[in-house]
């Protein structure tokens, strides 16, 4: 039981996100925070923010009760790129195609 809570207790705090957001990073490593949010039902358009998500987002944090399903844009669609589970982190998410100039949507929203 002690194990379990350590891993918990250190994957809350992966790459800096605090507890109850999620965090979207520009680069990999966890380098160029470029969005936190707290919303468990919304988008989030990630041309909006950063210069970088044009490439994708290059790590990520969930640390909501929610997942956080990605989608890159393709003309003036979205295609689903993969879901990110409540716990779920990623140092090197970088494949220039994860949320390319996209959105990440909580809670059953879609772009």
């Amino acid at each position: 039981m002690t194990a379990t809570a350590s891993s918990a207790s250190a994957a809350a705090t992966v790459g800096g996100c605090p507890s109850g957001k999620l965090c979207l990073y520009e680069g990999i490593n966890y380098d160029f925070l470029s969005v936190t949010s707290t919303s468990t039902q919304a988008c989030i358009y990630l041309s909006n923010y950063g210069a970088r998500f044009h490439d994708g987002i290059g790590s990520y944090v969930n640390n909501l009760p929610v997942n956080a399903v990605v989608y890159h844009r393709s003309g003036s669609s979205f295609v689903l790129d993969g879901t990110i589970r409540p716990g779920g982190f990623s140092s090197n998410s970088y494949n220039l195609v994860f949320g390319e100039e996209g959105a990440v949507c909580m809670g059953g929203v879609r772009p």
